[in-house]
């Protein structure tokens, strides 16, 4: 449930951010009504997933996958331009991501 529950809130920020970028600084209406909407449920949706795990895993998983999504969205929707350091910053948030998902802190070996 908490990774069901991330992946919605993750989706809900993209769609967030893909209305934001076509307000134009909050002059059309019906995108900026959207971009309010998805990004308040967005914040719902975070916060009962931090109800249901650690806030701090929470958190950066949250930013982590959002930033990765979101920087895929402008390249593929809005034509922004990919660079070897754009592709190495994503790169560096997947791996962070996949290594907190990895079972087992620290913690809980030092006490098994």
């Amino acid at each position: 449930m908490f990774y069901l529950l991330l992946s919605f809130a993750i989706i809900l920020e993209v769609i967030a951010v893909f209305f934001l970028n076509l307000t134009n600084g909050f002059t059309n209406f019906v995108p900026t009504v959207f971009a309010i909407l998805f990004y308040c449920s967005s914040i719902a949706a975070y916060m009962l997933l931090n109800a249901k795990g650690e806030v701090g895993v929470a958190s950066a998983l949250y930013a982590g996958g959002a930033t990765v999504l979101v920087v895929v969205t402008g390249i593929v929707f809005f034509d922004e331009t990919i660079s070897l350091s754009k592709i190495l910053g994503v790169s560096l948030i997947i791996i962070g991501v996949v290594s907190l998902n990895i079972k087992g802190s620290s913690k809980e070996r030092m006490t098994a």
